[in-house]
């Protein structure tokens, strides 16, 4: 009962997290077509050069280190050393906001230099703005380090929250007034990223200050060995050794992005296809993995809430409750990742053609099975780096991109795979990653995959709902033919026919539901009225 109970506590952190990001990824799909509507394609592009330094600054200052504070707070904790995790905490947030300053800085000196360097001189208004951004993201590491180290995952959730509605409404409210003047409307596009970070940053201070967890962290367990008096040196190496194998692995699609983009291009030359095509090819390939990631907001949730609670379980020797944790978030993958592939298998060109016009859908089939996939190798990750087997869960990350690199190199110089290889080799890259990822949890934790009790239901329902977006699809082509309208159609009949489906072969639980922050007590009472609930 009590690992139950341990393990709703976890997986509701997670469910809070992906609720965020929905919203965030709702927010961020308007954001850019209402400013390319004011200043047009020309200023989106005049912003692009400074929103990927940014990143790549982001990558190198940030990447990792919550997740790095996180863990090691959470261990702390764990151990009942509480005045060490407050030490963490504050070697920590000195070491992030120099690094930060610094880079801000640096950031800042390099604004004109980087501009000319993209032959975009007038973007160095884009870089500036951006500058500050680097200083605040250190910033707001540290608290959602601190919180989720807590496994305290609603401060971080509404900091998304925040943080992207302040993005999104304040950078067209900017754009609006200065649009008339372009270098000035696309830096504005890169203002709200600054200030949607810095709106964050407030919302954390305040709810630090007004709970200041830390202040009553005083005291350390008889017999623990307390991080209290551990030289500065020491904790610094501590969290390095977690964040950088992270930041590698937050370059590894990316990594795959940018092979994908050289490899198909040069490849489809070399077969004589003409240079406007390869590039349609390519946009098509970028196009589809943007829509095959959505369902991953959730794994990538389950990956911030598995790291904490993991590492907290091995640090107290609970091994079974780490195994029970660790099931619980592949019963919620695999209960959203199947029926997410299969409706991208049976339904790619509708979901394709919801957003993008084009022949892109040709390749959003073939590149179905890579969401399971990786879904399966983000939520094993995080059990891995939870218990401390980073460099094995990038190893095995790395040897994936291997292994999709050299078959997307392969089979698109097939002309009868042409781009549609490249798909097939990210599916199978991301197969081995996921299959040594979860090799290494038996290996190490002792965990085996239940698919008869945890994907069974899921994929029956999956089933029934691809029979059911394949008999809608020819109703509705028949009638409206391809197009936005009946691929959102579709995609609606879809959603409804599997929600329906997994209620009706038992597949949902009591525990499932609480899982869902304010679901109404209505609806627990008509779903049991109906026999559609599992206690």
């Amino acid at each position: 009962m009590q690992a139950n109970s341990q393990a709703q506590s976890f997986m509701r952190g997670a469910m809070l997290i992906t609720l965020a990001q929905l919203v965030t990824k709702a927010l961020g799909a308007v954001h850019r077509p209402v400013a390319q509507s004011m200043i047009g394609d020309e200023g989106l592009a005049l912003a692009t050069p400074p929103s990927n330094a940014y990143y790549i600054m982001l990558a190198i200052s940030s990447v990792g280190l919550n997740v790095a504070i996180s863990r090691l707070v959470s261990e702390r904790l764990a151990l009942e050393d509480y005045r060490g995790a407050r030490r963490v905490f504050q070697v920590a947030s000195r070491m992030l906001l120099v690094s930060g300053a610094v880079f801000s800085i640096l950031f800042a000196f390099m604004a004109k230099p980087l501009a000319a360097y993209f032959h975009m001189p007038e973007s160095w208004l884009g870089f500036a703005v951006l500058a500050p951004a680097l200083f605040l993201v250190s910033a707001l590491c540290i608290f959602r380090g601190l919180y989720q180290g807590m496994q305290q995952m609603q401060p971080s959730a509404m900091s998304q929250v925040v943080e992207q509605i302040a993005r999104v409404g304040i950078s067209l409210v900017l754009i609006a007034i200065v649009s008339h003047q372009l270098a000035w409307g696309a830096a504005a596009f890169n203002a709200g990223n600054t200030i949607g970070i810095g709106m964050a940053v407030l919302y954390f201070l305040w709810v630090y200050m007004k709970e200041r967890p830390t202040e009553h962290w005083t005291t350390t367990a008889p017999g623990v060995e307390s991080y209290d008096h551990a030289p500065v040196g020491l904790l610094l190496r501590k969290i390095l050794s977690i964040a950088a194998p992270l930041a590698l692995m937050g370059a590894v699609l990316p990594i795959m992005s940018l092979a994908d983009s050289k490899i198909v291009i040069s490849r489809l030359l070399s077969m004589g296809v003409l240079e406007s095509v390869a590039k349609e090819a390519q946009a098509w390939l970028a196009n589809a993995g943007a829509l095959r990631d959505l369902p991953t907001i959730l794994t990538t949730a389950l990956y911030v809430s598995l790291v904490p609670a993991i590492a907290e379980s091995f640090m107290t020797r609970q091994i079974e409750q780490a195994r029970y944790r660790t099931a619980t978030a592949f019963r919620l993958t695999f209960m959203i990742g199947l029926p997410a592939t299969v409706a991208l298998l049976v339904a790619g060109r509708d979901v394709y053609n919801v957003l993008y016009r084009g022949n892109g859908w040709i390749v959003m089939s073939p590149l179905a099975l890579s969401c399971l996939f990786m879904m399966l190798q983000q939520t094993a990750s995080g059990a891995l780096q939870g218990m401390g087997m980073i460099w094995v869960s990038v190893r095995n990350m790395l040897i994936g991109v291997g292994v999709k690199i050299a078959l997307s190199y392969w089979w698109t110089g097939i002309p009868a795979l042409a781009e549609r290889g490249a798909a097939y080799g990210t599916d199978v890259g991301f197969l081995v990653a996921a299959a040594l990822q979860l090799w290494a949890l038996w290996k190490y934790m002792g965990f085996k995959l239940n698919l008869r009790a945890d994907a069974l239901k899921p994929l029956l329902a999956s089933g029934i709902m691809g029979v059911v977006l394949w008999l809608t699809g020819l109703a509705l082509h028949a009638v409206i033919g391809y197009g936005r309208l009946s691929g959102l159609l579709v995609v609606l009949v879809g959603a409804a026919t599997y929600g329906l489906a997994i209620l009706a072969v038992g597949g949902v639980t009591m525990a499932d539901i609480g899982l869902i922050p304010g679901f109404p007590q209505r609806g627990v009472d008509l779903l049991r009225r109906y026999r559609l609930l599992r206690d």
